[in-house]
């Protein structure tokens, strides 16, 4: 009997020592309240940057910038809200800021692809353009970029060709402008859903020669899109009007260039038109 007994025990103690065992390595799924709060703490704050990101591809800049903002006094460096905001103020013309806040971020973080694009857009404007180039190059090295930055990269590369194509010699304007409608269509092939990219196509087909590609009709349906996916960029705006006044539909014309002067009176697209 004591024999037994001590079988008994010795029993229960291995039992013991295996259900503990298998308790440590495997706990139970349901997250502790501690470990649930904390889960539920980090989706709610990157639900804000979402929003202020889809607001900002969408073109409600000013609403993207005020949450941008809010995010910012919490997290003073948060990378991705620090270039929404630099974005925003781009998109406004206030380079300089613009620039202040991209550069901070490409301090700390070399490879941030939307910082390097942004970036690469303030030296196109300011005619550096192999200073742009060096940095949509670099963008596009980046292994972890993503096909939105993707296609505003081939976008930019077209927008770069362009104004190299405008500049010198008649080599000047081989080299360069054959190469651009086949960045605009990359990009539109990468991300067809960005208002950017449809933009650029779209600005390419108004203002190029139709040797070289250049359709009014193929304008049009690419601003029109444009459009429809971000009604208050002012940009896209302007060109449609642009080309619905080439096109000899002059109560479109209107209709779209009163909108651009609503939303952005010192567009530059606008300004263009205008001086036409």
């Amino acid at each position: 009997m004591k024999k037994y007994l001590l079988w008994v025990l010795i029993a229960s103690a291995l039992f013991l020592m295996l259900f503990l065992e298998s308790k440590r390595q495997c706990p139970l799924s349901k997250s502790s309240p501690r470990q649930e709060s904390t889960s539920l703490k980090e989706r709610e704050e990157i639900k804000p940057l979402a929003e202020g990101l889809s607001l900002l591809k969408y073109r409600k800049d000013k609403e993207a910038a005020a949450i941008f903002e809010a995010i910012l006094l919490k997290e003073p460096y948060n990378p991705d809200a620090l270039w929404g905001k630099a974005e925003a103020l781009r998109r406004q013309r206030d380079y300089q800021q613009a620039e202040e806040s991209l550069t901070k971020i490409l301090a700390q973080e070399p490879r941030h692809i939307s910082a390097l694009i942004s970036l690469a857009y303030i030296r196109y404007k300011d005619d550096r353009l192999n200073e742009a180039l060096k940095l949509i190059d670099n963008a596009l090295d980046c292994q972890n970029i993503n096909r939105e930055n993707q296609a505003l990269c081939y976008m930019m590369l077209g927008t770069i060709n362009s104004r190299r194509s405008g500049k010198g010699t008649f080599l000047n304007k081989v080299i360069y402008g054959t190469r651009i409608k086949s960045y605009f269509l990359r990009a539109k092939e990468l991300c067809p859903d960005l208002p950017e990219v449809r933009l650029g196509l779209g600005t390419f087909y108004l203002l190029a020669p139709a040797i070289v590609g250049g359709s009014l009709d193929k304008a049009i349906v690419e601003l029109e899109e444009t459009i429809k996916m971000a009604p208050d960029f002012a940009t896209a705006n302007a060109r449609l009007a642009q080309a619905y006044r080439k096109k000899g539909f002059l109560d479109k014309c209107e209709l779209y260039l009163k909108r651009a002067q609503e939303l952005d009176p010192e567009n530059e697209a606008l300004q263009e038109m205008l001086k036409e």
